[in-house]
């Protein structure tokens, strides 16, 4: 009986103590898993730390970036409010001013500036009253080919020498340190190339607040205009200058315009020629030939001998003339003269013709036998195209490169095909050409009035005066067309 009771209580501490076992193993992963995660946070820990150290260097580098880009865009809004300027960009070939300034010369110069700063003056101050628009600097420049100007007042007598446009330009830029006539010589697309650009230079400068254009007469400033025109803070500035009414499509931009009528003409200069002389020739006194005078200048030279042969001695002196106005005593001197019969080749100086604009012209060409037609067709059709520079001038810089038919010469009727073929392609300097051998066409041959072609090659060179004024030698020196000269006169 004590045996039994006394294996009830050994049952009962093992089963206890297998119970505080199995907690121990329970505390143990318990502990195991707290530490594991413990050491995982630690981890975490130590990443966020890293990532937070980041952030505070990100964001004082970013704060010092931003500390320097603000005092860079206080110097920029600082720089952009010191020496605030206005721009005024005129092609002087169509701005033109009134005939009383150009025909004061050096004082009209100078009072063109003076009114003309007035008016862009009074305009800012309409257009900026919450501005110290009256302290801003004002930059004219006024573009335009000063020969040309000259030589069409002169013609239309509103000035007597060409020469007096100079002082009108020298004047009108001293008058204003910030004005300028600017002389690009003969060629429209030099002064439309130096205003086009001058506009892209200044056009975005934060100094510059505000720019008067002056093409309305020029549609070819439109597509550089186009591009403003739904840009409101930049059409904003822009303001159109009208000299002579604006051309439509300057009014379909949706621009300001302004004129200023005390200053500039609103009507283009008159078409025809006034009777004072581009350029006066030194007057030459040349005896009326007469009968008589044809008999005594013949008497100055000794015929052939009768054997075939030229005589080789002196010719014979003539009688001295009691008219001293024959032709045989023209030039130095009474006396008696001798007299070189011996036939004798006359240079031609080879040249280009020009208008009285001095843009070339394109001397016309008679028109082509239609025998001629068919049988250049026939030959390009079968041989391929002719090369121009081969055929027309006698050589071709591409040599046996040529991607054009150089072969057996042209007959004179297929040489006069060629170049008129030629002549309908578009010479690249166009109306600036002055190149003799240039094969190219420099205008349209049938001018504004006479081309009906809806897209006609040559549309800009409409407006050009076809009448030839002057001669351009190689050697680049003019001379007068006489015939011009002389219809100048009437």
């Amino acid at each position: 009986m004590n045996g039994h009771q006394g294996s009830a209580p050994t049952a009962d501490y093992l089963e206890r103590f297998e119970a505080f076992r199995q907690s121990d193993r329970e505390r143990e992963a318990f502990v195991a898993d707290l530490v594991q995660k413990y050491q995982e946070l630690q981890v975490l820990y130590q990443e966020k730390c890293g990532d937070f150290e980041n952030e505070v260097e990100s964001r004082r580098i970013w704060y010092n970036a931003a500390k320097v880009k603000e005092n860079e865009l206080l110097a920029m809004r600082q720089e952009s409010g010191s020496n605030p300027f206005a721009m005024v960009l005129l092609d002087g070939d169509g701005a033109i001013f009134e005939n009383y300034l150009y025909a004061q010369g050096k004082d009209g110069g100078a009072e063109a500036a003076s009114q003309l700063h007035a008016e862009l003056k009074n305009q800012l101050k309409q257009m900026y009253p919450e501005s110290s628009a009256s302290d801003w600097n004002i930059v004219v420049n006024i573009v335009l080919n000063l020969q040309g100007l000259g030589t069409k007042l002169q013609a239309c007598g509103i000035i007597n020498n060409p020469n007096e446009l100079q002082a009108f330009g020298r004047a009108f830029g001293l008058t204003h340190p910030l004005f300028n006539f600017i002389d690009v010589g003969s060629g429209k697309e030099r002064a439309d190339h130096k205003i086009r650009e001058t506009l892209r230079l200044f056009l975005p400068m934060p100094q510059c607040k505000h720019i008067f254009f002056g093409p309305c007469h020029d549609n070819g400033y439109l597509p550089v205009l186009e591009p403003f025109k739904r840009d409101r803070t930049t059409s904003s500035r822009i303001t159109l200058v009208e000299t002579t009414p604006a051309e439509p499509g300057f009014v379909a931009l949706g621009f300001n315009r302004v004129k200023f009528p005390r200053v500039f003409r609103d009507t283009n200069l008159p078409f025809r020629q006034s009777s004072t002389p581009a350029f006066s020739p030194p007057a030459v006194s040349l005896p009326v030939r007469t009968n008589t005078n044809k008999q005594n200048a013949a008497s100055a030279y000794v015929p052939p001998s009768t054997g075939g042969t030229m005589n080789s001695s002196k010719p014979t002196s003539p009688a001295p003339s009691t008219d001293a106005s024959t032709w045989a005593t023209v030039g130095k001197g009474t006396g008696p003269k001798n007299i070189d019969i011996a036939p004798k080749k006359a240079t031609t100086r080879r040249h280009v013709v020009l208008n009285v604009d001095d843009e070339r012209l394109d001397p016309p060409l008679p028109r082509p036998d239609p025998g001629a037609e068919k049988r250049y067709l026939t030959r390009i059709k079968e041989q391929g195209k002719c090369c121009n520079s081969y055929h027309l001038t006698g050589q071709c810089a591409s040599g046996e490169y040529c991607d054009y038919i150089h072969g057996e010469r042209l007959s004179p009727g297929e040489f006069l095909v060629l170049k008129h073929k030629a002549r309908s392609i578009t010479c690249p300097a166009k109306y600036t050409c002055r190149e003799v051998d240039c094969t190219f066409g420099h205008h349209c041959k049938f001018g504004g009035k006479g081309c009906f072609a809806d897209n006609c090659w040559f549309s800009d060179t409409h407006y050009m005066d076809l009448e030839p004024a002057k001669r351009v030698y190689e050697d680049g020196t003019e001379e007068w067309l006489m015939s011009y000269l002389e219809k100048s006169r009437k």
